[in-house]
């Protein structure tokens, strides 16, 4: 006979040495047992749960003490005349956060309206020369040399520097560089005059970059077929994007007959009718058929609309029809000199994207025609900006975040696009990765996943004056409505601001650092100092963290005390906060410490980054205050096993005032897992018999299989060191299921296969 209990692990009673007025009512921890016995004799409930109730006061006392949770409660409690809850204005913070992002992406507007103007004045200046002599760098030539070991013609020496900028690609900040088409001569006197003529534009360039350092890449296009692009770069030939391409052609099968002529009437009748509505975009309108040759005759189609055609049967054919047809579909803007702004949708570069950058993200670019005065068209200049959204994180709370949306209704921005997967050990970007609705990234409540949290948000929305996008604000209802704030006075913050333990969300937007050139090589902690200390008037900050830095600072002496002790127990605590903040405390040598990478940019999931709050803290959130919640994780090293070796248990600190609560920190420590099991199994040998029950000598007989698990079912402690980390009833059959699915309250989108495993 095989049967099955569990319990949950209650929480013990406060502490004596803390005051009741100090104490917030506490649920059961959220952690699981089940128990499975293979002979005939039944474990009695009252036996699982002493065992729980040992073990879980026990593991409580341990976490309490070393994460300092109940002090650090204590401690708000002490303050909270300084503090002041408010609600959390939705409509209010849209608007600002909208007027945020139509101020950034005038800039860039103007940035190419720059451009524009010093383009259409260099063309009026320039005379054409037939026989006109001119080197130029050549994107695909430069620092090229032939077996002589001389720079070919074109390729002069380029000095290229790695940027971090540029997501470390090397580039040339202080001058451009000139792209063409394989099929096109580079000396040819169009192409000379005009890249001669552009030259004007270098200055331009750098000025534009030096205005507004959020700038990537900046282009001019000539209608003539080259393409200068700043800051200047060695472009490489994309082998790999050749040959998918050729793999997927060769691949098609033909099949069926195509009716061009119905498609060809149905295309023009969609222009005609937007046409006639003036809806769509501010673009030209062409039809383009694409065929390996047409099986009717589709001219009459062309001659009943009154629409040229042009005919392409090679790529020698591009140049000299396609290329003559962009006068004529130019030609309405030449005449009206209408400067249209056109923003382009969500696309991901190609550059950033075969370099392997980790932090890729998507880039919309704004686009202008260049008109000649001498009635002409010359080409049009670009400049590429990044997407983020750097709204205070800190105004959201742990569950809001912000969202951009084309005019299309596809998303530009978003906390939970993942526009990249991985094949083997590259990075490639999914088919449809600037397509994507908002409903395909939020779920919705009736989705099944073993790891749910339901949440009610409340969503605010508004346009992007000027521009084709709309900017959404979510807030969660619940602790996500309200947000703590504090008062103190600035010596008490900077006191402890300067603490070496202490940091601050690189990612998060403190002061404004990217306008002032003085001010755009301080970190948001120098810049932060300087605004407190008044060393810079001209710095405009957000000091949210203030009250945080005062109340969170780790009482030495408490730390002395644990230290010796400590180092059989938990190797760190760790703090964060509401507005970004970050200290941790070692309580063994920085070489003994399990997990190395856990509050490093290496692990992005256990720090605040651009739009979320670490993983620890936002599980702890959506628990009850007090309880704690627990992770796994896996050592890495040529001395690791696969296995997860690594324990974070972080908890909630809430704040109440006027009978408002929030959120103010989460707190945690990080220990060995070995150190949980042996809790686990010293627990279980400690009680006896309860009651007429039989007496059972703890988990250790080899008929008697006993499991810790979490909140999802999910195994973390196990006889059998392959099951920790798996889920309970896909390990043990279905069963035991009704025993160990009990609740589900960690975030969507997670790894179903480890308990807390980082966002999928």
């Amino acid at each position: 006979m095989v049967c099955g209990c569990s319990a949950l692990l209650p929480l013990p009673n406060p502490r004596p040495t803390i005051s009741t007025s100090c104490w917030i009512p506490r649920q059961p921890m959220p952690v699981a047992w089940a128990f499975v016995q293979k002979t005939s004799a039944k474990i009695p409930l009252e036996t699982v749960k002493l065992w729980a109730d040992t073990f879980g006061g026990d593991l409580y006392n341990t976490l309490t003490k070393y994460s300092g949770s109940l002090l650090l409660q204590k401690k708000y409690k002490d303050v909270e005349s300084s503090l002041k809850i408010e609600e959390v204005d939705g409509l209010e913070l849209v608007r600002k956060f909208s007027e945020d992002m139509e101020n950034m992406l005038r800039r860039k507007v103007e940035a190419v309206q720059n451009l524009v103007e010093a383009a259409e004045e260099a063309d009026l200046n320039h005379e054409f020369n037939e026989s006109l002599v001119f080197d130029y760098y050549n994107s695909v030539l430069i620092n090229e040399r032939d077996e002589k070991g001389n720079f070919v013609e074109l390729g002069a020496e380029f000095l290229l520097e790695s940027n971090a900028h540029f997501s470390n690609l090397p580039v040339n900040t202080s001058i451009s560089s000139v792209q063409l088409p394989t099929n096109v001569y580079n000396k040819d006197p169009d192409i000379l005059n005009g890249v001669y003529m552009s030259e004007a534009l270098n200055a331009v360039f750098v000025e534009n970059f030096q205005r507004d350092p959020t700038l990537t890449w900046q282009y001019f296009g000539s209608a003539t077929g080259f393409f200068r692009i700043y800051p200047g770069i060695l472009v490489q030939a994309d082998r790999d994007n050749r040959e998918h391409f050729k793999l997927l052609v060769e691949e098609l099968m033909v099949k069926g007959v195509g009716v061009v002529d119905q498609a060809l009437r149905e295309a023009f009748q969609i222009l005609k009718q937007f046409q006639e509505a003036k809806q769509g975009s501010l673009c030209n309108q062409a039809v383009m058929l694409i065929s390996d040759g047409a099986v009717e005759d589709y001219e009459p189609v062309f001659e009943k609309y009154n629409w040229p055609d042009c005919k392409i049967s090679t790529l020698a054919d591009t140049q000299e029809n396609v290329m003559e047809y962009l006068h004529v579909l130019s030609r309405p803007m030449v005449i009206n000199h209408d400067h249209d702004i056109i923003w382009t949708e969500a696309y991901m570069d190609s550059k950033l994207l075969s370099s392997q950058a980790q932090s890729l993200m998507l880039l919309t670019t704004v686009a202008m025609p260049v008109f000649s005065k001498k009635n002409e068209t010359v080409g049009g200049s670009q400049t590429a900006g990044l997407m983020p959204l750097h709204p205070g994180l800190w105004q959201l709370g742990v569950h809001g975040y912000a969202f951009l949306n084309t005019n299309n209704g596809y998303i530009l921005s978003h906390p939970d696009l993942r526009p990249l997967y991985r094949e083997g050990k590259k990075l490639k970007p999914k088919p449809n990765y600037n397509s994507v609705d908002l409903s395909e990234v939020e779920w919705e409540d009736q989705a099944e996943s073993k790891r749910v949290l339901f949440l009610t948000n409340d969503y605010f929305f508004t346009d992007i004056s000027d521009t084709p996008f709309s900017l959404g604000v979510v807030l969660s209802r619940g602790h996500g409505e309200y947000i703590l704030l504090g008062n103190t006075s600035v010596e008490e913050g900077l006191h402890d601001l300067l603490h070496p333990d202490l940091a601050l969300a690189s990612d998060w937007i403190y002061c404004i650092t990217d306008i002032d050139p003085d001010h755009r090589k301080l970190s948001q902690l120098e810049a932060v100092i300087r605004f407190l200390t008044r060393e810079d008037a001209d710095l405009e900050c957000e000091c949210c963290h203030l009250c945080d830095c005062f109340v969170t600072p780790p009482h030495q002496g408490e730390e002395d005390l644990l230290w010796g002790e400590a180092e059989q127990v938990v190797d760190m605590a760790f703090l964060g906060t509401r507005a970004g903040l970050l200290r941790s405390s070692l309580f063994v040598g920085s070489e003994k410490v399990s997990d190395r990478k856990f509050l490093t940019p290496e692990d992005e999931a256990s720090v605040f980054t651009l739009d979320s709050f670490p993983l620890w803290y936002r599980q702890a959130s959506e628990h009850p205050a007090g309880s704690f919640v627990f992770n796994l994780r896996w050592a890495e090293g040529p001395e690791s096993t696969g296995e997860p070796t690594v324990v974070t248990a972080s908890t909630a600190v809430a704040v109440t005032v006027d009978k408002k609560t929030a959120i103010a920190a989460a707190v945690g420590v990080q220990m060995k897992l070995e150190f949980l099991q042996r809790k686990f199994w010293a627990a279980t040998r400690q009680v006896g018999q309860v009651g007429n029950s039989p007496c059972f000598p703890g988990c250790r007989p080899s008929d008697l299989d006993c499991f810790v698990i979490d909140n999802n079912g999910f195994i973390l402690i196990s006889k059998r060191s392959h099951e920790v980390s798996h889920w309970g009833c896909r390990m043990r059959g279905r069963g035991q299921q009704e025993d160990w699915r009990h609740r589900a309250a960690t975030p969507a989108k997670e790894s179903p296969t480890a308990p807390g495993g980082n966002p999928a």
